[in-house]
């Protein structure tokens, strides 16, 4: 009796340390760098998460044309495994645009995207890489950002540059700042989260986290 209750014990730590969700996890929030277009620039993000065992994504990327103003694509969907990759694979797909950055993003389009697949993947400094942006526009993209992260938290990115209401600010379940600064601020070479005392001005992009209210 005792044989088979360690055999089975053993069984079951097994699968804990083989199965790629049980081993280190990739929940959390990913960056890529501002990555330079023919006709302006992109950002992707990536919101990685688990519900009942099971894992999730929402993905972001702002896209900027000097011709057109500014474009949202939101991804959502799961994420399953193939060997040591991980695919995303989309579930609902939509584009928000507008013209001015102090404008809100108004709904373009709505499209078909569960014939995609996107792979993760590491790269040799052991970043994670996605094999391209959510339109096709940049390969084999890097995510030098990775932040410690709660689902459904609302943090946003500073982009340099950007001139408005919001002097640049970006981001996942955060529905305008109302008059309210942030709470924390990424410190990216110690990897944690710092008190928030004012914006630094920096060419570089920052990361700062606000309080989760009823409103985002």
């Amino acid at each position: 009796m005792r044989h088979k209750l360690a055999v089975l014990l053993f069984f079951s730590l097994s699968f804990f340390w083989t199965n790629p969700f049980y081993g280190k996890s990739i929940e959390g929030l990913y960056f890529s760098d501002r990555q330079t277009t023919e006709n302006g620039y992109l950002l992707l993000g990536i919101e990685i998460f688990s519900e009942k065992g099971k894992s999730f994504y929402n993905a972001q990327e702002l896209r900027y044309k000097k011709t057109l103003g500014w474009e949202e694509v939101l991804f959502v969907g799961k994420i399953t495994k193939e060997g040591s990759d991980f695919l995303l694979i989309p579930e609902a797909c939509q584009i928000r645009a507008k013209e001015v950055w102090e404008a809100k993003f108004a709904l373009l389009r709505r499209f078909d995207c569960d014939h995609l697949v996107f792979h993760l993947s590491k790269n040799q400094m052991d970043q994670w890489v996605i094999s391209e942006s959510l339109l096709g526009t940049t390969k084999q993209l890097p995510f030098p950002y990775e932040i410690e992260h709660k689902a459904g938290s609302p943090v946003a990115v500073q982009i340099p540059g950007i001139r408005g209401n919001e002097g640049g600010i970006w981001g996942f379940h955060l529905n305008g700042l109302g008059g309210k600064g942030p709470e924390k601020i990424w410190n990216a070479s110690k990897r944690i989260w710092e008190p928030f005392s004012r914006f630094p001005s920096s060419e570089e992009l920052r990361f700062y986290r606000w309080k989760r209210s009823f409103s985002n």
